[in-house]
């Protein structure tokens, strides 16, 4: 047999192999003229392996662990040799076909290492799948799926993360230059995208800070949802490294602070933002506090449904300090908590966390979320809707749907529910009591010039939303719309369509797009769906599957001829995968591997399964930030 190159001859051999039910190493070749002259091919369990060496050891000197390794080989002499001809073409000139081993058998053969690659539609499905976050494990059983067996998939799954280990390997060392180059390609594209870092005395990234366009004009945001307004690596999580993030958050925000923080109880964060958010309302996030309470209390109080009510009731529905503390104090007597410490540190902390305590502060409800920071899928939920219902007859259509939807709530338990049970008059104030279902009676003090009243519910001074009793008190005085004082401009829906600038005049709006990519991306979708439409058309029969194979098989060579072939290397694949290029010369370097303060810890219920060993990440700084203006 004849063949053109040594590429043809391999795949001559491992096809032979395959079929036969043996797996082929590649051997030695002689070169000559800086060709190869002479190769041999092998069957996998040719020749011994070497002896294992014990006690082996590194480098360092330092004993290293070995593992012990399966024998493979007995000393089969099943090869073929080649050898190149006047004509520049192999022909072999030594072939022995005999085994002395049995063979694998058919439903294995796919397992055969010679046999196994990562092709192009495993390496597009993982790196697809990455970018999606779904691990290599997930991506390989969609390729079992999607290729129909495992035998049809090309690569075992070990295959398949060694191939993705290799990458990370790779870019071990340059990660950190390539984050930061990225960064920078992105404010080339968008002049309105921000970013700062910092590196320590080794050149090693320690800080980064980044926000885009998007991010920065939802600094003002009128939806009641969590918006990312930018994104932060912290290498350690310190009060000089919370300053640096703070300070570098407000430089991208234009210098404006928050009206309100909200964050765990880090001791750092706080001295923090003490420092650098002088004026700012620092709060701390209930879910992390309350999740807490199931491991301060025994096993028999943590069952007891009746003190989850009680306290449940005691954060969340007292309306004043005194009604606070007096429920909290019996609580702690009658479950005996009186010498529990982190009762009493919470109760001296009370203004910090109790929503009672918060009343006179926008809080546009951030303190009744359960875990926003704590998974951005329960972040991204947020952003699916329901279809909203009718409008009442005397709605401000300036409204976003989302805040008229909480302002729904009340117009509806405000018709069905609230009664004017008096009206007393003092000069332009008018005052009336108003009953509701809680049993409750609420005041709302109306001033009569111009409409506008406060109710001691305070609803509207911590979510600025109309509370159900003055929306009442506006029916009694024959108001069809609501006045203009209650709707605050972030809750417009015309709030976002203002063109807003940064300081060095970009516009802060999505980030512009390559029109090239995005016409070759969508070319490139169209195809791959096209593609997957004749698949279903053509799979029904056997003749129709034979013509779309052969049919395929011959536009390989009309379009190597409009592409030159050219060899991809796994590094050219990666960069492609990554979207930058990997540097040979590394001034930012990653940085050490250190044990974060991780997030708050999720509290074990009783049905809960045991918890998971803590992991060790890079960088990780945990903000539960929650801001409002």
């Amino acid at each position: 047999m004849v063949f053109d190159t040594l590429k043809d001859v391999e795949k001559f051999y491992k096809s032979y192999a395959h079929e036969v039910g043996f797996s082929v190493r590649v051997g030695q070749h002689k070169k000559g003229n800086e060709e190869i002259l002479i190769k041999r091919y092998y069957c996998s369990r040719e020749g011994y392996r070497k002896e294992n060496v014990t006690n082996a050891s590194d480098e360092s000197g330092k004993k290293r662990k070995t593992h012990n390794v399966m024998e493979t080989r007995c000393g089969c002499q099943a090869h073929i040799v080649v050898k190149l001809g006047i004509d520049k073409k192999y022909s072999i000139i030594s072939m022995i076909k005999e085994h002395s081993h049995g063979f694998v058998s058919p439903d294995k053969r796919h397992l055969l290492r010679s046999n196994r690659r990562v092709n192009e539609r495993a390496k597009s499905t993982l790196f697809n799948c990455h970018k999606a976050t779904i691990g290599t494990s997930q991506a390989y059983r969609l390729l079992h799926v999607s290729e129909g067996g495992f035998e049809n998939v090309g690569c075992t799954k070990r295959d398949l993360q060694n191939y993705y280990r290799d990458l990370i390997i790779k870019i071990k060392d340059a990660d950190a230059q390539m984050f930061v180059t990225e960064l920078e390609r992105k404010k080339e594209v968008n002049p309105a995208f921000f970013y700062e870092f910092m590196v320590d005395d080794q050149g090693r990234l320690v800080r980064v800070f980044w926000a885009d366009a998007v991010c920065r004009k939802n600094y003002i945001n009128h939806h009641l949802q969590s918006v990312f307004l930018g994104a932060a690596f912290l290498a350690a999580e310190k009060i000089e490294s919370y300053v640096w993030l703070f300070e570098t958050f407000l430089k991208a925000m234009g210098g404006v602070a928050p009206h309100l923080i909200t964050t765990d109880e880090d001791a750092s964060m706080k001295a923090a933002i003490a420092q650098i958010l002088p004026y700012t309302a620092h709060r701390l996030c209930m879910w992390h506090i309350m999740e807490k309470v199931p491991e301060k209390v025994g096993l028999s109080i943590r069952k007891d449904e009746q003190f989850w009510e009680r306290l449940n009731k005691c954060v969340w529905g007292t309306e004043n300090s005194d009604e606070f503390v007096s429920q909290w104090n019996s609580i702690i007597t009658d479950y005996g908590l009186m010498e529990n410490d982190w009762f009493s540190s919470r109760f001296e902390i009370r203004e910090s966390w109790i929503p009672v305590y918060f009343l006179d502060i926008p809080l546009a409800g951030m303190l009744r979320t359960t875990s926003r920071s704590e998974s951005a899928n329960s972040i991204f939920s947020r952003f699916i809707h329901r279809k909203l219902s009718f409008i009442e007859f005397w709605l401000s259509v300036r409204y976003t749907h989302e805040v008229f939807s909480k302002f729904q709530e009340q117009l509806v338990v405000a018709r069905d529910h609230c009664i004017v049970q008096g009206i007393e008059e003092c000069e332009d104030i008018k005052i009336f009591t108003i009953s509701s279902l809680s049993g409750k009676e609420r005041v709302v003090q109306m001033n009569k010039t111009n409409m506008f009243g406060t109710c001691s519910c305070k609803l509207y001074e911590s979510y600025d939303i109309l509370c159900r009793h003055i929306i009442q008190v506006l029916r009694a005085e024959k108001q069809n719309e609501v006045p203009s004082n209650y709707i605050m401009k972030r809750w417009e829906t015309r709030c976002k369509m203002e063109l807003f600038y940064d300081d060095e005049g970009n516009l802060l709006d999505e980030k512009p797009k390559d029109p090239r990519e995005v016409a070759m991306r969508k070319k490139i979708s169209e195809s791959r769906n096209k593609f997957e439409d004749i698949i279903q058309m053509a799979k029904t029969s056997e003749q129709g599957i034979d013509f779309l194979y052969s049919s395929l098989s011959n536009l390989v060579e009309p379009l190597q001829k409009i592409m030159p072939a050219t060899r991809v290397d796994k590094q050219e694949e990666y960069e492609s995968f990554l979207g930058n290029r990997i540097p040979t010369e590394v001034d930012i370097h990653p940085p050490n591997d250190i044990r974060s303060k991780g997030r708050s810890k999720r509290i074990r219920r009783s049905k809960d399964k045991e918890p998971k060993k803590k992991e060790v990440s890079k960088m990780q700084a945990t903000i539960c930030l929650r801001m409002n203006h």
